[in-house]
């Protein structure tokens, strides 16, 4: 049976329309919280670096779920749209941004039904892995690369793997090589990647013992009980940060930028 993907995030989006739901649904809202406190860090320090001298303003969000790269884009004086796969993502985001456009559309699906070359740049954090059949991730890239203007650049995140795919029933973790390959072929040149986790993330990307010791043993303490959850997560914050700052590889998920070429 194929894995119907509109449903999945629909039905799960409307159980969970908060930061669980659009992040590791095993952890708790508190991991969650300071998991995306990182992320949000990183990418809007990427987001100022390479994205700061584009004149076009015009920004796309791709599942854009509850809106935490909505929030980002909004505080840069961005103009947004957004897309996502869920019906009930779509609705809410229209209430919580009236003055952005938000569209229910599945990028991996059918051509993009949105003006050529008027996107100055494109954001799709922890969305990628989540289009699980090959063609439809081409076709993601294909429709992304028809949106953004000459030069435009498109940021998102991924796991990069070098060793081996990581396959659950809602995600393929393609390698890094796999992403240069469909990136080039779909006229993106990759230009940086940078870690976004490299302790408060799953390390899919080892063949070590280290990192994945370290993440048994902050998510067992974390799920054990809610002192140690709420202590732990806040402790590890800063040391996140500092690592993601230093290191140039990841065992977890990293940030990409690309651009397009044209």
């Amino acid at each position: 049976m194929m894995f119907d993907a509109k449903q999945y995030w629909d039905t799960r989006l409307k159980a969970h329309y908060d930061l669980v739901g659009v992040g590791d649904i095993s952890l708790s809202q508190n991991y969650n919280k300071w998991s995306y406190k990182v992320s949000g860090r990183i990418l809007k320090n990427i987001l100022k670096r390479y994205c700061a001298n584009k004149k076009n303003q015009n920004v796309l969000d791709i599942g854009s779920g509850t809106g935490f790269v909505v929030n980002i884009w909004q505080s840069l004086s961005k103009n947004v749209a957004g897309i996502d796969i869920s019906a009930t993502a779509v609705s809410r985001l229209k209430i919580t941004y009236p003055s952005f456009t938000f569209s229910e559309f599945d990028i991996g699906k059918e051509k993009i039904n949105l003006p050529a070359n008027s996107f100055s740049i494109c954001s799709a954090a922890s969305v990628l892995y989540h289009i699980v059949d090959d063609k439809a991730l081409n076709l993601a890239l294909k429709n992304i690369h028809s949106v953004l203007e000459k030069d435009g650049l498109f940021v998102f995140s991924e796991n990069f793997i070098h060793h081996r795919v990581f396959n659950t029933t809602h995600q393929k973790c393609r390698t890094l090589e796999a992403y240069e390959a469909a990136l080039k072929n779909n006229g993106f040149e990759i230009i940086a990647r940078v870690p976004n986790y490299v302790l408060m993330n799953e390390p899919v990307d080892t063949e070590g013992k280290f990192y994945p010791r370290v993440w048994n043993l902050l998510t067992t303490l974390s799920r054990k009980s809610k002192l140690l959850d709420k202590i732990i997560w806040p402790v590890v914050y800063p040391l996140e940060l500092f690592l993601t700052t230093v290191l140039k590889e990841s065992p977890a998920q990293e940030f990409m930028i690309c651009k397009a070429i044209k």
